[in-house]
């Protein structure tokens, strides 16, 4: 047949199911509450906030991903 390969055929031998237990705290986050903006600090406070809650998402992703391997 064309585009057949002239190697060996390969038989997977065996298969092997892990299952890894995500803790409950990496996958909930606190919603954010919606800013009451009267000057640019409290702008600049918001942003703030939005990134810190933006870089627990990050950190809680790598820890998912390290669980995994």
């Amino acid at each position: 047949m064309i585009g057949c390969s002239s190697k060996g055929v390969s038989v997977v031998q065996s298969v092997r199911v892990e299952r890894v237990k995500v803790p409950r705290e990496l996958l909930e986050l606190e919603p954010l509450q919606k800013p009451i903006i009267k000057s640019e600090i409290d702008i600049l406070n918001a942003y703030s906030m939005l990134f810190y809650k933006y870089k627990q998402c990050v950190i809680n992703i790598e820890k998912i991903r390290e669980l995994g391997e």
